[in-house]
């Protein structure tokens, strides 16, 4: 990077990057946007002249090559991830990858060792994460404030068509692969067991376990997980709520205390009860406390983080994290398969 700026592509212009990634990248004073990419050439340009970028273009395959351009943002829908990121990573450009990481796990695999080989970073995008209240109840855990986790509610809902599930994945690998990442980060532990229901179960009752493409077209997905500290979880995924849960609500139950996300007293985005030196935690006098949050702008702790992880100076999410999510995606769909649990591959 030089003279600490973190030269940019964006390949994929569309709703997710002009509503989320691009505004973000705008506000960090060491990020410059370069060219944008789409098959879409009026989508293209409208967003260079937009968000700043010196070029518009349709062809990826050239972006990735330009010796100006220190990492290429992937934000295409998922059928071209791993041909893009594998050719970010063979021109020694970092990549910043948009969820559901791969369409299998082994196509993930293959993306890691691309960007292994090349020693460049390849940061997946799971946004939920970097929100000012799961980055609170991620640390309130880590510090012991509600005790042990022993039980975590994931709710992640949208009100998409209905018959827009499967071009997206189905809502597990869409929508619910944000619970997932949330899960692993508030909690701090992997997920080793899933037993799951989901809409589309029957189309893969053999139950065979060998690589395949892990995508569906289900609308509704029920799992539960079960994490390799001891502690259990339920997640619904609704990929068509007429009306209800925001995009996500989650609760995390420990031994000494509670903490809510996007469902708690008073509308506040959390509200926390903790009894962390309490000998007898059940019969304390429940007092919820809503803490005061930074109020950051939308995106800006997430990418602040990956920019950060570039120069050095922060921590972002690792491709490990990408392709975490997809190995419980892979455990869940062999689970509705079979009816029984499955465990988590490495």
């Amino acid at each position: 990077m030089a003279d600490g700026v973190v030269r940019y592509a964006c390949i994929g212009c569309g709703s997710i990057a002009n509503n989320y990634h691009l505004p973000a990248l705008a506000g960090i004073e060491a990020a410059q946007f370069v060219v944008a990419c789409d098959i879409d050439e009026e989508r293209a340009r409208q967003t260079a002249e937009k968000f700043g970028a010196r070029e518009a273009t349709t062809d990826y395959e050239p972006v990735v090559e330009r010796e100006d351009l220190d990492l290429v943002c992937v934000f295409t829908k998922i059928d071209m991830h791993a041909e893009i990121a594998i050719s970010a990573g063979h021109a020694g450009k970092h990549v910043f990858i948009q969820k559901p990481f791969a369409r299998t796990v082994a196509e993930g695999k293959a993306m890691v060792r691309a960007a292994q080989l090349a020693g460049v970073r390849l940061i997946p995008s799971f946004m939920h994460r970097y929100f000012d209240e799961c980055l609170m109840a991620a640390e309130l855990v880590r510090d012991g404030a509600i005790g042990r986790v022993e039980l975590i509610r994931q709710r992640n809902c949208t009100r998409n068509p209905r018959e827009s599930a499967p071009s997206y994945g189905g809502a597990m690998m869409d929508i619910g692969a944000h619970g997932i990442d949330l899960v692993r980060a508030v909690s701090g532990s992997e997920i080793a067991r899933v037993c799951a229901r989901l809409d589309d179960a029957a189309a893969r009752a053999d139950g065979a376990r060998e690589e395949r493409d892990l995508r569906g077209g289900e609308v509704n997905a029920f799992l539960l997980y079960e994490l390799d500290g001891g502690a259990a979880v339920s997640h619904e995924v609704q990929w068509s709520q007429a009306a209800g849960a925001r995009r996500f609500a989650t609760e995390v139950y420990g031994t000494h205390g509670t903490i809510l996300l996007h469902a708690p007293p008073g509308g506040a985005q959390i509200a926390v009860h903790s009894t962390p030196g309490s000998e007898n935690p059940l019969r304390e006098p429940v007092d919820w406390r809503m803490p005061e949050l930074p109020g950051r702008p939308m995106g800006a702790a997430h990418h602040e983080a990956v920019i950060g992880a570039l120069l050095g100076e922060a921590e972002a999410q690792s491709a490990e994290d990408g392709l975490a999510v997809l190995g419980v995606c892979e455990a869940a769909r062999h689970s509705a398969a079979t009816g029984c649990w499955a465990e988590v591959l490495e």
